[in-house]
């Protein structure tokens, strides 16, 4: 069952980065990373204006999880002890077997691979420790590096979704993803 992950270890140790479940302590490193309008300029919300935002933005990840409704891993950079970015799953869906996975970095780490490397181990732990089918991902039009780590990670474009949502006060077009079991990609 997809919920089965809610209640395995959720710390990774890969090469570069620590991926472990996020703390009201990361809050200052949220508001570093989402108060900057470049990694936000392709997010479904609006930049961070304050501290207080970035309390209450732990807090939802924080109770996301315990009320198992989303996964989202912090990416604390090895080197630095560091929390640069996010990864993880939600619109989690047991009766259709499927996840949305969703991911953003700090404009100063973009072009590592860093981000390859986040999002590589935690579909591999999904495929692993789930039952689930089917991963996708919707990704704005412009946000070309996005759709080449998706296709880098064994994605496949879908196609377009014309005014899918309403983003930044305008109804936008996004392209849709999905990485599947039988992909055998993961």
């Amino acid at each position: 069952m997809i919920t089965d992950i809610f209640d395995e270890p959720l710390s990774m140790d890969l090469e570069r980065v620590l991926l472990r479940p996020i703390t009201a302590d990361d809050a200052d490193d949220l508001y570093e990373i989402f108060s900057d309008k470049q990694v936000m300029k392709y997010y479904d919300r609006l930049p961070l204006k304050s501290r207080e935002e970035a309390d209450e933005l732990a807090k939802m990840f924080i109770d996301c999880l315990a009320d198992r409704k989303m996964v989202r891993w912090g990416i604390e950079e090895k080197s630095s002890g560091k929390l640069i970015g996010t990864c993880g799953f939600f619109c989690i869906s047991e009766t259709n077997k499927k996840a949305e996975v969703g991911y953003e970095l700090r404009r100063d780490r973009w072009g590592m691979g860093i981000m390859s490397e986040a999002v590589e181990a935690i579909m591999k732990y999904i495929f692993t420790k789930t039952d689930i089918n089917r991963v996708e991902a919707f990704v704005e039009i412009p946000n070309v590096a996005s759709m080449k780590l998706l296709d880098k990670l064994g994605f496949v474009n879908e196609g377009t979704l014309r005014q899918y949502e309403r983003c930044r006060g305008e109804l936008i077009d996004v392209t849709i993803w999905s990485c599947l079991r039988n992909d055998g990609v993961y």
